[in-house]
């Protein structure tokens, strides 16, 4: 129930939307580095499990064919996306195989049962399932992790704790990284050029992105 307070509390009315310069920085460097694996088409039927305030589904959706999921009725209404639905990411109610590909970015960390929401997302799945998350090896992400209780499950997550985590729902790693210093609500819009320079696979990258074949 915290978690739902977190995200419906007052402070998030004046979240940046999808198209900040920031988040846009923050977002298309990690779009194009999944499209390095997955294939993004027009026919490609994507769903964006905890979708929020559509970070990836504004960006998703110029491409795809997406829908979006999230619990919080507060960060659907700022989701720019027309098919976009309330609901838990531990009980989907969408049919085994409804999606090609499967994508989440900064949820496992804020749900009560990660094996659950990952056995769900991979039901789904009739290709690919997409995981990005804060990196605990990065110093700021792991003092903000520290610092934030709604934030501290991120604490664990290395990428080989999400790459285990991912092997034992029966995902094959295939493509892996730890990408970026922009963090998308945070960062000054004034060091975008500056950022722009670190926005690359590194080991202190700030988000772990793994591209996995069920």
């Amino acid at each position: 129930m915290f978690q739902k307070e977190y995200w419906e509390r007052k402070a998030l009315d004046h979240r940046r939307p999808p198209d900040h310069p920031v988040v846009r920085q923050y977002v298309v460097p990690k779009i194009e580095f999944i499209s390095q694996t997955v294939p993004l088409t027009p026919s490609t039927r994507l769903l964006d499990v905890g979708c929020g305030n559509g970070f990836f589904s504004y960006y998703f959706n110029q491409t795809c064919e997406v829908v979006g999921v999230d619990f919080s009725q507060k960060m659907l209404a700022m989701n720019p996306i027309t098919r976009k639905l309330v609901m838990d990411a531990s009980h989907l109610t969408f049919q085994d195989f409804a999606f090609q590909v499967v994508f989440c970015h900064a949820l496992l960390h804020h749900v009560e049962n990660i094996d659950a929401v990952l056995r769900e997302m991979r039901r789904v799945s009739s290709k690919y399932v997409v995981v990005l998350e804060p990196n605990r090896n990065n110093p700021l992400m792991y003092l903000f992790s520290s610092l934030v209780k709604e934030e501290r499950k991120a604490l664990e997550f290395s990428m080989d704790y999400l790459k285990k985590k991912m092997s034992s729902h029966g995902l094959k790693v295939v493509a892996s990284g730890s990408h970026g210093m922009t963090v998308p609500n945070k960062t000054p819009a004034f060091l975008l050029p500056l950022v722009r320079l670190l926005d690359f696979n590194q080991p202190l990258g700030m988000t772990n992105i793994l591209v996995a074949e069920r």
